[in-house]
């Protein structure tokens, strides 16, 4: 038991201070369940993703606040990929872009803003200054001469800063985004030579000359992503009031999630959840998003179809609309207007024969309607026809939600009504010819 705890000693005196969540800053229930969970005998990267849950109790909207106060506060003391590297007096150089902010991983791809920060890290280590006897020398001294570094930030091979936390704004909206890091560590160092000289009728190893040499070692790193391009668009209307019943349809595309709210009412559809996406081992945190389709009601009537939300409510006083993608939010006005437009419809006549064009007039004239008659419908302003079918005596009118119609008689057509006339007249001649002949004949 002393040898598993002087172990775990170890371990979480080389691990950074802050690979793990502190319970210690959560209070209530999160605080019970936390703890909990930090009892157990899962690993502390389980431990993590499950704490990190509660940390992110919103999963509606990415937290970037809560990643970039977290990926700033980690101990970062070397590269992530373990590689470094030496030259010279140069030892153990490295860099390493730790997080890009605000950023977010969907189906497996980096997405960033128009503009964010990036974070970087690096480091190095003096080496060993050269040693032993130079050509031609009888002695060499070396010593050091100063050592500097500099760090330089490129976005798309253009240069944007050089601190450890740089600021950046895409302009021209380009597709792929380039982050590169390079460290470039100089390291100086003198180097005295002594070499015989004649002096005083002796040879002895005297002071000859002095070199200023300097090793430079350029370390780089690198990261891809792709711009996140998206505008959200979206239109309201109210389409009717009757009986103290608002009806309306709200528009919206390129949303990752939106909430139309009213008084005592409210409708959401959230198209992704959001949760924290750890890079080892220095737990290094990128919101990740994943696709969802959720749908909350409350004290009203929605039906969607495609990117169009037909809504019913009873107050619709206080009316918000709040539309979100990945890495925008904003509130849209509700136009609460509503102009009823009366309208009208009435055909040329009343009574038609089959094949007939029915001429329907449109009032006011200005009105864009649509206009159904029998399988035929369009939309029409002022005027337009029809074929008279049989047995269709009904033309309609639609605008929104108000209906209208203007009844018609559609007869066979003119040639046929002749002929079943002259067909019956005949019938009626013979029928009577026989009659009268019948009754001759029962005389004689």
């Amino acid at each position: 038991m002393k040898k598993q705890f002087f172990i775990l000693l170890i371990l979480s005196a080389l691990l950074p201070s802050v690979i793990a969540f502190n319970c210690n800053s959560l209070s209530g229930g999160d605080f019970y369940v936390c703890n909990n969970i930090q009892s157990t005998s899962l690993t502390s990267y389980e431990k993590d993703l499950l704490v990190a849950d509660i940390f992110n109790k919103n999963k509606t909207s990415p937290n970037f606040d809560f990643v970039y106060s977290w990926n700033t506060k980690l101990s970062i003391p070397g590269p992530s990929d373990g590689k470094y590297s030496s030259s010279g007096t140069i030892r153990n150089a490295w860099v390493d872009i730790v997080s890009l902010m605000p950023s977010i991983i969907e189906n497996d791809t980096l997405y960033a803003s128009d503009k964010g920060k990036l974070l970087t890290a690096f480091g190095y280590q003096s080496g060993s200054l050269p040693s032993g006897t130079e050509y031609r020398d009888c002695k060499t001294y070396y010593s050091w001469n100063g050592q500097s570094s500099s760090l330089s930030i490129y976005l798309n091979n253009v240069k944007i800063g050089s601190d450890k936390i740089t600021a950046y704004q895409v302009y021209n909206n380009p597709e792929n985004l380039n982050f590169r890091a390079e460290l470039t560590v100089n390291s100086g160092y003198r180097v005295d030579h002594y070499r015989y000289q004649y002096y005083r009728r002796i040879y002895s190893c005297r002071p000859y000359s002095t070199d200023y040499r300097t090793d430079t070692l350029r370390v780089v790193d690198s990261l891809d992503a792709k711009l996140y391009q998206n505008t959200i668009s979206s239109s309201f209307k109210i389409t009717d009031q009757y009986l103290n019943i608002t009806k309306g349809v709200l528009s919206v595309s390129n949303y990752t999630n939106l909430v139309l709210s009213f008084n005592n009412s409210e409708f959401s559809n959230q198209k992704y959840v959001y949760s924290l996406n750890y890079t080892l081992p220095y737990y290094a945190l990128t919101i990740k998003a994943e696709r969802v389709d959720n749908f909350e009601y409350n004290n009203i009537r929605v039906d969607k179809n495609k990117e169009n939300f037909t809504f019913n409510v009873r107050d619709a006083s206080k009316c918000k609309i709040e539309l979100f993608d990945h890495f925008n939010s904003r509130i849209v006005d509700c136009d609460m207007s509503f102009n009823e437009t009366i309208f009208s419809i009435k055909t040329d006549k009343t009574n038609y024969y089959e094949n007939d064009t029915v001429k329907v007039y449109i009032y006011p004239s200005n009105v864009l309607v649509n206009v159904s008659y029998g399988n035929n419908s369009r939309i029409a302003r002022n005027y337009t026809e029809f074929t008279a079918t049989l047995y269709q005596n009904k033309v309609y009118a639609q605008l929104n939600d108000n209906k209208v119609d203007w009844l018609i008689n559609v007869n066979k057509t003119e040639n046929t009504i002749i002929l079943y006339n002259l067909g019956a007249l005949s019938f009626v001649g013979y029928f009577f010819y026989k009659s009268v002949k019948v009754y001759l004949l029962s005389f004689l």
